[in-house]
């Protein structure tokens, strides 16, 4: 096999992975109020669509941990990429039927795929290095992450308006022609693959997979900062979902749904400059310290959205991106180091957490329908300031 001449490679193709399921999720996500229209449900029931997402965080991850400590991760990495690609074909496939039942399907097949591989390359991009650079390569990923949700919602609107200049204006067929464009990016993906010299790892266990899972779910700093990362994933998408809805909303931004969904790429934007600078300094700065600060702005910006119904709130909301953007590379690089020589349960345990991204969004919905857009946001502002107490409470428990 001609392998290809790519200066660390392997942090190449890891880094379009973490760039093509920030896509997706982000698309995934910018959806829903096209899908609320569609199918004419309230927000309580437009939830269904993020929960068939993430719920596969819950479903999948832990089989593709135990597969990924018996095989090793680049066995399992390429197992997921060919996961990846049918899955988004039959996506593309099922969401034609313009059914409630089997675009829910659709989403469960594709996102499947995506939850496994984040399982596989989110310990690998840090046990490709030394612990001391693992943070800032896990930025470096996570920045292409970001750039990946940047592009989301501008790839969405292009695909939205570039089929109506062709007269397709029926959603499922729009999103039907946006995951067959994912699914050819994956089948790229599955060439480099070929073509790279990938080093195997195997996760290096001193007890059985179900044994050190037991042991880790008994530890106490990997489990708050899990719990601190489930958090971070439902107020992430949260402003990246209901921030679409606010600037669209007549009340509020009366922007329309296109614009609020062009608009919204500033929030990730914001996330990927984050990152970068995070990647670039991240060793010179008091990480737990970023930390409280970012969640303290977070929560104060929230706070004002309860008691402001303005076009502007919605833009401000946007700059809760730049808050996010360190988040999560700091609680993903502190919950592995603590979880210690259980890494691949614990990267399934912290795929796992993604369900975050309905609990809290459910929970916010359930709060707009009930009373208003504006008081919801009394959601996102307590879960910040749990976010901050739990994350300093497992500092106390170091290993």
């Amino acid at each position: 096999m001609r392998v290809f001449p790519l200066k660390d490679a392997p942090l190449v193709l890891l880094s379009l992975i973490f760039f093509i399921w920030g896509l997706i999720t982000v698309s995934s996500n910018s959806l829903i109020p096209y899908y609320k229209e569609a199918f004419s449900l309230d927000y309580k029931m437009a939830m269904l669509f993020p929960m068939a997402f993430f719920i596969t965080r819950i479903t999948v991850s832990l089989p593709t941990s135990f597969v990924m400590a018996k095989v090793g991760y680049k066995r399992t990495l390429k197992f997921c990429l060919m996961w990846c690609l049918l899955g988004c074909l039959a996506m593309a496939y099922l969401v034609r039927g313009e059914q409630l039942i089997s675009t829910l399907l659709g989403i469960l097949l594709m996102a499947s795929g995506v939850s496994a591989i984040q399982v596989v390359s989110s310990p690998y991009v840090s046990l490709l290095s030394t612990p001391d650079k693992s943070v800032i390569r896990q930025s470096v990923a996570t920045a292409s992450n970001s750039v990946g949700t940047v592009l989301g919602p501008l790839v969405l609107t292009a695909v939205i308006l570039v089929a109506a200049s062709f007269n397709v204006d029926k959603t499922a067929d729009q999103v039907s022609f946006l995951f067959l464009l994912i699914a050819l990016f994956f089948f790229g993906l599955l060439v480099f693959f070929s073509k790279i010299s990938l080093p195997d790892i195997k996760p290096k266990q001193m007890t059985g997979f179900w044994r050190g899972l037991t042991l880790l779910v008994k530890n106490r700093q990997f489990m708050k900062l899990a719990l601190v990362l489930l958090l971070y994933i439902g107020v992430e998408v949260s402003f990246g979902t209901f921030t679409i809805t606010y600037l669209a909303d007549q009340q509020y931004g009366d922007l329309g749904l296109v614009s609020a969904t062009q608009i919204i790429a500033l929030y990730w934007v914001l996330m990927f400059v984050g990152r970068v600078l995070f990647a670039k300094f991240g060793n010179t700065i008091n990480k737990h310290a970023l930390f409280s600060l970012s969640c303290v702005i977070a929560a104060l910006i929230s706070a004002i959205a309860m008691y402001q119904n303005h076009v502007w709130i919605g833009y401000l909301m946007l700059f809760i991106g730049l808050c996010n953007s360190a988040l999560y590379p700091i609680i993903y690089a502190q919950a592995l180091h603590a979880s210690g020589k259980q890494s691949s349960q614990g990267a399934a345990i912290l795929i796992m957490c993604s369900i975050g991204g309905v609990i809290l969004p459910f929970a916010q919905a359930s709060l707009i329908d009930e009373i208003s857009l504006s008081t919801s946001y009394i959601a996102p502002t307590l879960a910040y300031l749990l976010m901050v107490a739990l994350y300093w409470s497992s500092l106390k428990h170091r290993i």
